[in-house]
């Protein structure tokens, strides 16, 4: 990749979809009780209720984003999806320069000016489920933005980032049980 992302064309965007539907079990709603995610173990969640995101941001991008890094292992990107919007491979070594980019599609002919802006996700659901996958779904980083946690799956992940989200003021809300 030239840059920090690359646009998912169709088939792969609805790959990936295919398997964080099956392989996570994800459910999106609206609704608060319903349980988004039946995850392999190890996982935690994470609440971002207190958190005062405006204030301490960049920190947690920023913790964020080192821990993506150190888990890359082999890899050279990952996927950042943002749910029912674009999807990217995401190198999270590279800075992030934007998070808004028109492509162009010959699919909306005269609509939108021929094209359509994608929006790179945020690190913090502010709206939308955002989630950053290691490409075979061994570790992730899932946003939820309803009931405003960071859900964290894979060993790696897990060891390494949630540690530093406590210390961040994230507290653990749900921990796995060890198998």
């Amino acid at each position: 990749m030239e840059t920090f992302f690359s646009i998912l064309e169709d088939e792969e965007y609805n790959q990936i979809w295919d398997r964080i539907d099956n392989e996570l079990q994800f459910q999106p709603s609206i609704r608060v009780s319903q349980v988004p995610f039946r995850l392999p173990a190890p996982w935690v969640v994470h609440d971002l209720t207190y958190f005062p995101v405006e204030q301490r941001y960049e920190d947690f991008k920023e913790t964020v984003v080192r821990a993506l890094v150190d888990c890359l292992g082999e890899d050279d990107w990952i996927y950042a999806l943002d749910w029912q919007h674009s999807g990217f491979r995401y190198d999270p070594r590279r800075p992030v320069t934007e998070h808004d980019h028109w492509v162009e599609d010959a699919r909306y002919g005269g609509v939108l000016g021929g094209g359509y802006n994608a929006y790179f996700p945020e690190f913090y659901p502010d709206g939308d489920y955002y989630f950053f996958v290691q490409r075979d779904l061994k570790w992730g980083y899932l946003g939820h933005p309803w009931r405003r946690e960071i859900w964290l799956f894979g060993a790696p992940l897990v060891e390494r980032l949630s540690p530093e989200l406590e210390a961040l003021g994230f507290p653990v809300k749900i921990l796995s049980e060890t198998e």
